[in-house]
């Protein structure tokens, strides 16, 4: 049933409350649409108040002045103030373009830098690890070069010592020979004497002779000279045929002792030399060996010190690209922070600027009242 069915349906008295209330509450909603013209004129007003303000807001008070002056009809001002519109817009669409395209080369300058920095701190670390490696081969292998160092060097003593050995062998050796020799002599000129003609009185003034010539040279004999010392003093004393002949026998047999003994001191004497000899290529060979080594190993000395240096450079050279990296990088965010700051406060604005016009648009195509007319037209413009 509806509110027309139901009004017939009232007795007299419900249909005069019913009317009273429907009165009141239409006088209520004329009431709310005066006071909500009121409030949007009121609005209106306070909103061409505020353009004053700003260097935007004049030019579009002027234009809607020198509009409403010319007595233009409200669709002449709501085209020039769509013109001013779609200006807005443009730059608006402008700045957010430029905006987008300066962030994205913000964003690449910003990663280029980081890579740098990561590289450079990547290869830093590397080089960083490496060093105290680089720094352990090198003492190692210095380590090993002193010790080869200390064993030539002991083989170098051990070749001095058997090198003055075998000299003084050698030096003893000759002396004993010449003694030796000596004696052969002594004997075999006392033996010629003995066995030459004369008479017994020549003989063995000839054998004193001699015999004090021989202690002159040698005068505390030893070994084999004691027994020539005594064959020489038993020449001198010879005096019958038979004694000579058994002195020239005793000589002779001395004589060939000697010889026989010069023989085996020989013998040994080269065994010596051939052992000398031998020891010293041993040593001789095993020192190349070493000083090869030795070479090496300080060739590879060089070559490790030299690594540490470049190392050592690579490591601070990063650190510097990496600290002047991070210097760019850090002016990068600032400069990119203010300029996106500008621009996003340049664009605000045109949003503010196109959020007016719409305002206005919206009061011009609503319908201007004579007196909205009058007060755009008092407002001032400075």
């Amino acid at each position: 049933m509806n509110a027309i069915q139901q009004y017939k349906n009232f007795d007299e008295n419900t249909k005069s409350r019913f009317l009273c209330r429907l009165i009141n509450q239409m006088k209520i909603i004329a009431f709310l649409c005066v006071l909500i013209a009121l409030s949007s004129a009121t609005e209106a007003i306070d909103l061409f108040n505020t353009l004053p303000k700003t260097d935007f807001g004049r030019t579009i008070l002027q234009t809607v002045q020198m509009e409403l002056s010319n007595g233009s009809a409200v669709d002449s001002v709501v085209d020039s103030l769509n013109e001013i519109l779609n200006s807005a817009e443009q730059e608006k669409g402008a700045i957010q373009a430029n905006l987008r395209n300066r962030q994205a080369q913000c964003q690449t300058r910003q990663d280029d830098a980081q890579s740098v920095i990561d590289r450079a701190n990547a290869k830093r670390a590397d080089d960083e690890r490496k060093l105290p490696l680089i720094n352990e081969e090198l003492i190692s292998k210095q380590e090993q070069a002193l010790v080869k160092d200390s064993e030539e060097q002991r083989n170098n003593d051990k070749l001095a010592l058997i090198t003055a050995t075998r000299e003084q062998q050698k030096q003893e050796y000759q002396e004993r020979r010449n003694e030796l020799t000596n004696y052969v002599a002594a004997l075999g000129e006392a033996k010629s004497i003995v066995s030459g003609l004369g008479s017994v009185s020549f003989l063995q003034v000839n054998s004193n002779e001699h015999y004090l010539k021989f202690k002159e040279a040698h005068p505390t004999p030893r070994g084999y000279g004691i027994m020539v010392e005594l064959l020489l003093k038993a020449s001198a004393q010879a005096k019958t045929p038979e004694q000579v002949e058994r002195l020239v026998a005793t000589i002779q047999g001395l004589v060939d002792s000697i010889y026989e003994l010069q023989k085996q001191e020989l013998l040994v004497d080269d065994a010596r030399e051939v052992e000398f000899i031998r020891q010293r290529e041993i040593i001789l060979l095993a020192n190349q060996t070493l000083a090869a080594s030795v070479a090496e190993l300080k060739a590879q000395v060089l070559h490790l010190q030299q690594d540490i240096v470049e190392v050592t450079n690579d490591v601070n050279t990063n650190k510097q690209i990496a600290a002047i990296k991070t210097k760019e990088l850090n002016d990068w965010v600032k400069t990119c922070s203010d300029e996106e700051k500008n621009l996003r406060a340049i664009f605000d604005s045109r949003v503010g600027q196109v959020e007016t016009v719409n305002q206005i648009l919206i009061i011009f195509n609503s319908g201007l009242s004579q007196e909205l007319r009058k007060s755009i037209a008092e407002i001032q413009l400075n």
